[in-house]
């Protein structure tokens, strides 16, 4: 994603700057346009991220170009917004975030269809890893401080101001429905290298740009679907795999190409998750968040459970032979295997297998 910072979201030690400075290094593109830095031209941006009012947000988002706008509130200012405020706040179809300890003030004064619009600020200081690790243990979305220190990419507001950007994009780009691409990493995308650590080694396989560029310009989302087992084996840090991700989008945007979406499971193949392919929750947690159509969609990898994760989620899966796909092409299949949707030479060609079935 593309965000412009609007200045109010600049208050030092605040929540929302230590998120975007996370955004920045998970490889998002983070300007603060008449702050001296770069200020892009109109339509260059995706998103506006502001502080507790939405009026100067909004206007920054008609100046930039930019389709959505994510606030983080402060009840007390929401109390003194004005009908200014209020006409901003609906035209733009602002989400915001907003700290447990104020909801009740906020709910107090804020009419329903603001509510709609607003997501919680995680427990102060959880880390992403740590809440990946609780979900994975129960159904509940929370968890106890692990590390105050955390480098930002893997803050749980980082994660969560995210995933609020992403939908209020989705939600402000197009209708429910779309079909999309969803795409392994390593051997797909990238040059396969075990477990991955070094963001120098990040390699664009031939013609991945160009492909993913064709299926964006056709309104299709391209979402990274990635295990990433290295963190739970103790091989890295969760902040590598951020590091390794935001060198691949920013490869992509230097060709024209934003992802829209990136997920990993962090967990070692025993934990028993289900975020982990072919394990579904990744594919139907960014179908709800894109307002995706999974039977639409396609999961295109280099491995079987690549294939796997996408039919079981309804989606078509794809095969393609780079990366560790031959090998797996060669492999003996238990009785009652599912074959692909479609093998493919590479993920230009896969691409190509998708765009024909939409036309």
């Amino acid at each position: 994603m593309k965000l412009a910072v609007h200045a109010s979201a600049h208050a030092p030690g605040s929540r929302l700057a230590a998120a975007l400075t996370g955004l920045a290094a998970r490889g998002h593109a983070v300007v603060s346009p008449g702050s001296g830095g770069a200020n892009p031209a109109r339509s260059e941006l995706d998103i506006v991220v502001a502080g507790a009012r939405p009026l100067g947000a909004a206007w920054l988002a008609a100046l930039t170009g930019a389709r959505a706008v994510v606030l983080s509130l402060v009840a007390d200012a929401h109390r003194q917004w004005g009908p200014l405020d209020r006409w901003a706040w609906s035209v733009a179809g602002a989400y915001g975030l907003i700290d447990e300890q104020e909801v009740d003030a906020f709910l107090a004064q804020a009419p329903a269809e603001d509510r709609e619009r607003v997501a919680l600020w995680p427990p102060a200081f959880a880390s992403s890893s740590a809440l990946s690790a609780a979900r994975s243990a129960s159904s509940t979305m929370s968890a106890a401080s692990d590390r105050a220190t955390d480098d930002p990419s893997t803050l749980a507001d980082t994660q969560l101001l995210e995933r609020c950007c992403e939908r209020a994009l989705a939600r402000r780009s197009a209708g429910p429905g779309r079909s999309a691409l969803f795409v392994d990493r390593d051997g797909t995308l990238i040059v396969e290298r075990h477990h991955l650590a070094d963001p120098a080694g990040v390699e664009l396989l031939p013609g991945v740009a160009e492909a993913l560029r064709s299926a964006r310009a056709l309104g299709h989302p391209v979402v990274v679907v990635s295990n990433q087992a290295g963190v739970g084996r103790g091989q890295f840090p969760e902040s590598v795999v951020h590091a390794v991700m935001a060198r691949l989008r920013q490869l992509l945007r230097a060709q024209g190409v934003e992802l829209d979406a990136v997920r990993f499971c962090p967990h070692a193949p025993q934990a028993g998750c289900d975020c982990r392919k072919p394990g579904t929750r990744l594919l139907r947690e960014a179908a709800d968040d894109l307002r995706l159509s999974l039977p639409d969609s396609v999961m295109v990898g280099d491995k079987w459970i690549d294939v796997a994760a996408g039919q079981s989620a309804r989606a078509a899966g794809v095969l393609v032979r780079t990366g560790h796909g031959v090998e797996e092409l060669a492999l003996e299949r238990g009785a009652g295997a599912t074959a692909a949707d479609r093998v493919c030479d590479d993920l230009p060609a896969a691409v190509r297998w998708f765009l024909s079935r939409e036309s």
